[in-house]
């Protein structure tokens, strides 16, 4: 190899910028870690900083030697593990690009990453997470722990969405009772999409069990809000879902006979829209119709939509927690 200096002279080399910085010993449960300690040093301030103390009494710095290692007490292996992975993956996992980690794993990443404020692997294991389908409360629950703002506002917005809502046991054990009791109220104050247990009908759809045509052929004066009920007013009756009446097959069909208690005026909602002591008399053939011996005739109409509730805001009531994970991602 040729050399392009003067005879006689010394080529002074070029040192390279990558520092490895020598390797490191950590001890997390009963296993010692031996890894390079440079990516440690740029990734985390925190370990930044702990490489810089000065050594101890003994003169020994922590970390040199398997005698002496970085304790890391309260940390799962399991995790610290998943973390190297991320921090130095084997050259397999870069030429074929087949790096993969588990969710449990991808969850430990995330878990010391956020500890030991590691930003640029924070948002990479939120970003891995985020493609694994995860429980709506695991999601609340995991957003807590390690401060997911976006996690948390779509976990209870989901939550609060779900019909029914979970039971009041369930989020309490995993999110807490204050936490439980305010999805609840959300949950309660807005809309949803559900129609009442009950039918609509009309006068007109109360028949004579005699001549089995409708008993009323006029408008009748509402028994508990005095409202005029037109004969063939579908907002006027409702019938409940509950209703226990009396079947009879006859002429190749079912006849059903209600009574009149289990109607519910349409404007008052839970009192009877007629006087259920007296008989009726029937306008086609005059017949009295006893207040448990009315025919339905005709068909029943859909069930009625409820008017929705104002929609509340699950960010504006939950605003301050939400505040302080939106911090972590400054």
């Amino acid at each position: 190899m040729s050399n392009a200096n003067a005879p006689g002279t010394t080529a002074t080399p070029t040192v390279s910028r990558r520092k490895w910085g020598g390797m490191v010993f950590f001890k997390v449960e009963e296993i010692i870690f031996e890894v390079p300690r440079y990516r440690f040093s740029e990734s985390s301030e925190v370990f930044e900083t702990m490489f810089n103390l000065p050594p101890g009494s003994e003169g020994k710095l922590e970390g040199q030697d398997e005698g002496h290692p970085i304790v890391l007490e309260g940390y799962e292996a399991a995790h610290f593990d998943a973390l190297l992975k991320v921090l130095y993956p084997t050259p397999d996992d870069l030429i074929s690009g087949t790096f993969k980690l588990e969710k449990e794993e991808w969850i430990g990443v995330l878990s010391l990453s956020t500890k030991w404020k590691m930003k640029k692997i924070r948002k990479h294991a939120i970003n891995e997470l985020s493609k694994i389908p995860l429980d709506t409360v695991q999601k609340v629950v995991l957003a807590r722990e390690h401060k997911v703002a976006k996690w948390f506002r779509d976990g209870v917005n989901e939550l609060v969405s779900e019909h029914p809502i979970r039971p009041l046991a369930e989020l309490k054990s995993r999110l807490g009772m204050e936490t439980a009791c305010a999805l609840l109220w959300i949950q309660a104050q807005r809309p949803q999409e559900r129609t009442e247990e009950d039918f609509a009908i009309a006068l007109c759809s109360l028949g004579c069990p005699s001549c089995f045509k409708t008993v009323f052929h006029a408008p009748v004066t509402s028994w508990c809000c005095k409202r005029s009920m037109s004969v063939e007013d579908y907002s006027a009756i409702r019938l409940l879902n509950e209703t226990s009446g009396t079947f009879i097959y006859s002429a190749n069909r079912f006849q059903i006979y209600l009574k009149l208690t289990s109607l519910r005026c349409g404007s008052c909602s839970d009192h009877y829209p007629l006087d259920i002591d007296p008989s009726y008399q029937c306008s086609s053939c005059n017949s009295s119709v006893g207040p448990s011996n009315f025919r339905l005739i005709g068909s029943l109409r859909q069930t009625r939509t409820l008017a929705p509730a104002p929609e509340v805001d699950v960010s504006e009531v939950l605003k301050e927690e939400i505040a302080s994970y939106e911090s972590w991602d400054d």
